[in-house]
């Protein structure tokens, strides 16, 4: 049991020392969106584990990064965005991978979400 415990905490301390990834600069890409390709462009500053900035491309753009997070090769956000007349919370989950991102996003419901990979410029 003083094993388990010991090997638990050490886990702990590990994960807590991996530090954020660094995500500051531009990164573009695109998803589809009816059958249509919708190019974006994020804009990120990464402070701590603060993350800050404005997704572009978008109906109502550019758009503040809100409640935005890295942790290790995870970046979270949320915005809110306008689509034909009605304001939708859109929550964004992503992995972190060299100099991409592969994000899920979608309404805070889960009534509609896609897929999109941003890379760096």
């Amino acid at each position: 049991m003083r094993r388990l415990l010991g090997l638990i905490a050490l886990s702990v301390l590990l994960a807590a020392a991996i530090p954020a990834a660094d995500l500051s600069g531009v990164w573009k890409g695109q998803f589809d969106f009816g059958g249509q390709p919708v190019p974006v462009t994020l804009t990120m500053k990464v402070a701590g584990d603060a993350l800050t900035g404005k997704v572009e491309g978008l109906q109502t753009t550019p758009v503040e990064m809100q409640e935005g997070k890295v942790a290790g090769d995870s970046v979270t956000f949320w915005i809110t965005t306008d689509y034909q007349g009605t304001n939708y919370k859109i929550v964004y989950k992503g992995k972190v991978a060299g100099d991409e991102i592969r994000f899920t996003f979608g309404t805070e419901d889960g009534s509609w979400g896609a897929e999109m990979v941003v890379k760096r410029t």
